[in-house]
């Protein structure tokens, strides 16, 4: 959901009261992406098989507040992508997301600030950004903010982890069990932990 956000560390401080940003970035195929919930039986994990190709991603840097505003950034996923390893669960799952009238999950970064003061990000160091999103599903979109750790593993490597609760009564998603036997807990939790290739252009 979130994978655009490994721009964060490459702040660049001028003189100038904003400062663009582009950056091309990959997305490791060994990243995780998956939805956490729970009944009143067991609880379930649903995996995002959705795959993403090398694209760019373009930002404005303020250098007196150091907020990040996001330029028309975002991420689909593909409702029907969502695997939760039970042909059952998977089509309910899909249905009570319409993934037929809405096929696509989509998340907008709107703004991102940095939870810390260093001006040149450490390899092997973790650090924290609060980051502004609206929340597109089942064709209802929500504001919501997200607490990203991201770490610089290496020149141009970059790991960003985050977890949010989200509640589908905010969707009007229902979710749907055979007879009604089964109680979906209403929060469900968004994972990941991206592994991304960013490099900055001119």
């Amino acid at each position: 959901m979130l994978r655009l956000l490994f721009i964060l560390p490459l702040f660049i401080f001028s003189s100038h009261k904003t400062v663009p940003l582009k950056v091309q970035y990959t997305i490791d195929d060994k990243s995780e992406l998956y939805l956490l919930g729970s009944t009143n039986v067991n609880s379930f994990k649903c995996s995002c098989n959705d795959e993403f190709a090398p694209a760019f991603i373009e930002a404005d840097i303020n250098t007196a507040t150091k907020l990040i505003h996001f330029k028309n950034a975002g991420l689909r996923l593909k409702t029907t992508l969502l695997n939760c390893k039970n042909n059952l669960m998977n089509r309910d799952m899909h249905k009570a997301l319409k993934a037929d009238q809405y096929p696509f999950i989509t998340l907008q970064l709107l703004s991102a600030l940095p939870l810390h003061t260093a001006t040149e990000m450490l390899q092997g160091k973790v650090y924290s950004y609060e980051v502004q999103t609206n929340i597109s599903i089942a064709g209802i979109s929500k504001p919501q903010l997200i607490h990203v750790k991201f770490l610089r593993s290496g020149e141009h490597l970059y790991r960003l982890t985050a977890s949010k609760d989200i509640r589908m009564s905010e969707y009007n998603i229902k979710p749907r069990t055979p007879f009604n036997i089964i109680k979906i807990d209403d929060v469900i939790t968004i994972h990941f932990q991206l592994l991304v290739t960013a490099v900055k252009k001119s």
